[in-house]
């Protein structure tokens, strides 16, 4: 038996038993769930890479990759937007927030400001005869309205690329703001930068609520990856580091420069495709990690299928608690706070064990979808948990 499928036997008896547990009995199935984006509607081939806020009015908004005519990165893609303003029980029309061409705008963070309202969705735009990072562009697009109206994309890139280096992408999933009294309300955005060889990730963070932006220093990482703030002042990335691993390091300076990093290994992640994007949210030393564990998969099939949230009572010191969202197709996927107080996650996924992989004519429409779910407010209290 080779590694890869050692671990995926590993990760699939970790899930049954999982689910045979006392835990189980309290079926995930009842947790709320709505669509927002389906592959196919609005004539749009595929949905992908969301990325999720909670405005200063309590409007959710979620955004979108919109790949026009192929599930494929780098093809002809542009920003979609959905909002909610009763909690996710239902969705908006869509907005298309950019006009890309053949160009592929790709990996949205979104950012909102809960002392303005200002909400920030930033991109990074891939040329279609230039696929080496080297022409790439970063662009930002903004609302004051609660998201009802937007700006048109604006160019960044000498604004957040340290010299002599290339965005490779943002995140993917949401900025943060601050809350701790050293850094409060700083603004903080997950890039990926490279110097043409070598890609790591920078921390791009504005003080004076995004009229200016400041560049961190390169991280000892570099791949997709969330920042979360836990407990206040001290900030954490989770980063996608290859098969089944997470990789987190810290910040004490507000994201100027980062600890050395290792990785966690009481997170599961999925094998196929160099593992998957997670998504952190911090509400002081409480911290949740959200991702897909993994499963067996198949010859058709990926393997990035049972969601987990994971619970940590320290900052992600050490995770105290874990719960089964989902225990079909999951991938990349994005969490916020609602304003009532109970956490909401949009993730990639389908009723299928497992995504069809990408070959010719295997991702009909309605492949995936953008589900949004609603998790039980107890969660965020100490004192219990599902």
């Amino acid at each position: 038996m080779n590694g890869d499928l050692f671990f995926k036997c590993v990760l699939i008896l970790f899930s049954v038993c999982f689910l045979n547990s006392e835990a189980s009995e309290r079926s995930f199935d009842t947790i709320p769930k709505t669509t927002v984006f389906i592959a196919g509607d609005d004539a749009i081939d595929s949905y992908r890479i969301p990325t999720f806020i909670t405005s200063k009015k309590g409007t959710l908004l979620v955004f979108a990759e919109a790949r026009k005519i192929s599930s494929t990165d780098k093809t002809p893609t542009d920003i979609a937007l959905k909002r909610s303003e009763d909690n996710g029980k239902s969705w908006s029309e869509i907005q298309i927030l950019t006009d890309s061409g053949d160009d592929a705008f790709m990996d949205p963070v979104a950012l909102v400001d809960k002392v303005t309202g200002r909400l920030f969705l930033f991109t990074t735009l891939w040329p279609s005869d230039d696929h080496s990072k080297l022409k790439n562009t970063a662009w930002v697009i903004i609302s004051d309205d609660d998201g009802l109206s937007w700006s048109k994309p604006r160019h960044i890139t000498k604004d957040i690329v340290a010299p002599n280096h290339y965005i490779g992408g943002f995140g993917p999933g949401a900025g943060i703001q601050m809350h701790g009294d050293r850094f409060k309300n700083r603004l903080i955005v997950p890039t990926r930068q490279s110097d043409g060889q070598i890609s790591k990730n920078r921390t791009v963070f504005s003080d004076d609520h995004g009229e200016t932006w400041n560049v961190g220093s390169s991280a000892p990482d570099g791949g997709e990856y969330q920042i979360a703030e836990s407990p206040h002042n001290i900030l954490r990335y989770n980063l996608r580091a290859g098969k089944g691993k997470r990789t987190v390091s810290v910040s004490e300076d507000g994201g100027v420069s980062w600890s050395a990093s290792h990785i966690d290994f009481r997170l599961q992640s999925s094998v196929d495709y160099g593992g998957c994007q997670g998504s952190m949210l911090g509400i002081d030393t409480m911290l949740f990690y959200v991702g897909p564990a993994g499963g067996l998969g198949s010859a058709n099939n990926e393997d990035r299928q049972n969601l987990f949230i994971y619970r940590s009572l320290n900052g992600g010191e050490t995770w105290e608690n874990d719960y089964l969202l989902y225990d079909k197709s999951a991938g990349y996927s994005c969490i916020t706070q609602l304003s009532d107080g109970r956490l909401a996650i949009v993730f990639e996924t389908s009723d299928s064990d497992g995504f069809p992989k990408m070959t010719p004519g295997n991702r009909p429409p309605g492949w995936m979808r953008l589900d949004v779910m609603i998790l039980p407010k107890r969660i965020t209290d100490k004192k219990t948990w599902f």
